[in-house]
């Protein structure tokens, strides 16, 4: 219990945005529905089945960066609102084509508004709260909630998809009306950023000023932080790199274990979800006094560990490693998921957080969508094995990546509080 007090003293706002994510989230898989409804329960081929999902990813950029502006022009909460109400009535109106294309063109719309919602949710999190520990607490408890929801939704909706697939759409829309409920009703929002505004005089004046200038443009602020655009071109990496877990590693299970592969697989995903679900608040308190950029150089270390380990297949093939390589690069998952958001945070004015976070997310699709063709160009070129050690090197060039941009803002803090010394000496 006492590791549970590291969520203690968030607002009330957070707990239930929280709680309206993990209820969301257990409607939250609309990508594999989609591979699910098309070929199951319409007999769509793999091939085409496969051009809807790469639609529907395709789709998620425009969607982040959509969301990312309207999230700041017309408030995060607003978009959230929309993006779950729209995702509802569309998800719900499945039910009545049910057995026709036009669901599938459904679901890839439904992708989409719930991409808008994906940079405001983040957003959301850093306007409410006013301290770098307290949103490293709100997102670790988003993304558990998150986890927690997605663990469940699936594992209900496995026992009526073949065959009452309309009480499945029905009951995603339901979760999302619910979701969208709790947030119209019990999450409120300014509160908290006005007090801490106003806890001092300077803080009141440098907030009018901003007030008083137009917000520049995305581009122009983006040159204007060099550091945080590195960030996020080099965060590519990450998403690139745990791609992996639904691209090669099910491959490498074939690979290693034959028929068996796909039954070993499953067997992953579990440990991974447990691992995720019993080592994330562990992790969190451990962590809690290291930088965002510290904690993201450490995950890609273990993602770095955990996916390297599995080169270890081509001479033992045993389950045991997947297993330690699983538990292993789920800790680096942790580590960098949590994090990530928090450099741009306290980095980023309140009046770009939604369109920084959209860019980011949008990055995270590149990275996602890239993933699996360029993996498969390595894989086609050398053995399977050999792709870990490849995935090892991108994680510590990862790692060194956030270190050196550690080490960078660490000197430039330093020469920016010597200044005044030096001035009063020369006084």
């Amino acid at each position: 219990m006492s590791l549970f007090k590291t969520y203690a003293g968030l607002s009330r706002d957070i707990y239930y945005l929280c709680l309206a994510r993990t209820i969301n989230s257990t409607g939250d898989f609309v990508f594999s529905l989609i591979t699910l409804v098309l070929t199951l329960q319409m007999g769509m081929n793999v091939v085409s089945a496969g051009i809807f999902v790469s639609m529907a990813a395709l789709i998620s950029g425009p969607g982040v960066l959509l969301g990312g502006y309207l999230s700041d022009v017309m408030g995060k909460k607003t978009i959230i609102v929309i993006g779950q109400l729209l995702s509802a009535i569309m998800i719900i109106s499945c039910s009545f084509w049910s057995g026709t294309i036009t669901v599938g063109y459904l679901l890839i719309a439904v992708m989409f508004f719930i991409s808008i919602t994906r940079p405001a949710y983040n957003a959301l999190i850093i306007q409410l709260c006013t301290e770098e520990k307290e949103r490293k607490s709100a997102f670790s408890l988003m993304y558990l909630g998150a986890n927690l929801g997605i663990a469940i939704g699936p594992l209900v909706a496995g026992f009526f998809i073949k065959d009452h697939v309309n009480i499945v759409f029905i009951s995603i829309g339901t979760v999302f009306l619910i979701s969208t409920f709790i947030i119209i009703n019990q999450v409120k929002i300014g509160t908290r950023k006005e007090l801490a505004s106003t806890n001092s005089e300077h803080a009141g004046q440098q907030e009018q000023q901003r007030s008083s200038q137009p917000p520049l443009p995305l581009f122009r602020l983006l040159l204007k932080n060099p550091l945080v655009a590195f960030f996020i071109v080099v965060s590519f990496l990450n998403y690139f790199i745990y791609m992996q877990y639904s691209f090669s590693l099910p491959l490498q299970m074939n690979h290693s274990f034959g028929e068996n592969g796909a039954a070993y697989y499953g067997s992953v995903m579990t440990i991974n979800a447990i691992s995720v679900i019993i080592l994330t608040t562990v992790i969190l308190s451990a962590t809690r006094k290291l930088t965002a950029l510290n904690s993201i150089a450490t995950g890609a270390l273990f993602y770095g560990i955990g996916f390297g380990a599995l080169n270890l297949l081509g001479y033992f093939p045993h389950f045991s490693i997947v297993a330690l390589s699983t538990v292993l690069w789920t800790i680096g998952e942790i580590l960098v998921q949590t994090n990530i958001n928090l450099y741009i945070a306290s980095r980023v004015p309140d009046t770009h957080q939604g369109r920084f976070n959209g860019l980011l997310l949008f990055v995270g699709c590149l990275g996602y969508t890239l993933s699996p063709y360029l993996t498969g160009i390595f894989i086609k070129s050398m053995d399977m094995e050999s792709v870990w050690i490849i995935i090892l090197a991108f994680s510590l060039f990862y790692a060194l990546c956030m270190i050196i941009l550690w080490y960078i803002e660490k000197s430039s803090t330093r020469r920016n509080e010597m200044k005044p010394l030096d001035h009063s000496k020369s006084i």
